[in-house]
């Protein structure tokens, strides 16, 4: 990233001259994405770190000290943003394989109890009226708003989260006995 600002340039900069900045701004962003996407192998994840350090840049602009290397300062801020997104992604990305794990991790005793479970849960929603069977299905195996099972069923948004609350009501009291069998 060599220099292509001259001084006053960035003193007008450090003072907030809006112009200054769309100078830096033309002068590094190609390099700095550039820079960034080196390092962390995605040109759209480089080109939003590009955008975020030039934001901060214009935010802290006051903290600019314009007699030393701007260079050095913008590529030492893209070389920090690039490690911390690459730790940030390593950190995600180690979450997300461990808690696979733990989902593939289960027991034939567990697989047996979830299993149980759906069959209670099914059996006591087949046992509901027929509204409230059909709400609770709109809902958690469609997917539907309540706003919207009620204009699918010409009924108040009101009665969808009565009927929605006495369905789930039925079910958390029917787990609960299951799950005190077990103690």
């Amino acid at each position: 990233m060599s220099n292509n600002i001259d001084i006053k340039t960035l003193e007008a900069f450090q003072d907030g001259n809006h112009k200054a900045f769309e100078t830096v701004f033309i002068a590094y962003y190609n390099k700095t994405k550039a820079f960034i996407d080196g390092y962390i192998k995605s040109e759209s994840d480089a080109e939003e770190l590009t955008e975020d350090l030039f934001v901060n840049l214009w935010i802290n602009h006051d903290s600019i000290d314009a007699s030393k290397s701007f260079s050095s300062y913008l590529h030492t801020i893209a070389r920090n943003s690039a490690i911390n997104f690459l730790k940030h992604k390593y950190v995600h990305d180690t979450y997300l394989n461990s808690s696979q794990e733990i989902e593939y991790s289960s027991t034939s005793e567990e697989d047996l109890i979830a299993k149980e479970l759906g069959l209670l849960i099914d059996d006591i929603v087949g046992k509901m009226s027929e509204q409230r069977k059909m709400i609770y299905t709109l809902s958690r195996q469609e997917g539907l708003s309540n706003a919207e099972i009620a204009i699918q069923l010409n009924t108040t948004k009101r009665n969808v989260e009565s009927q929605l609350s006495l369905a789930l009501k039925e079910i958390r009291k029917a787990i609960s006995c299951f799950l005190l069998s077990f103690l």
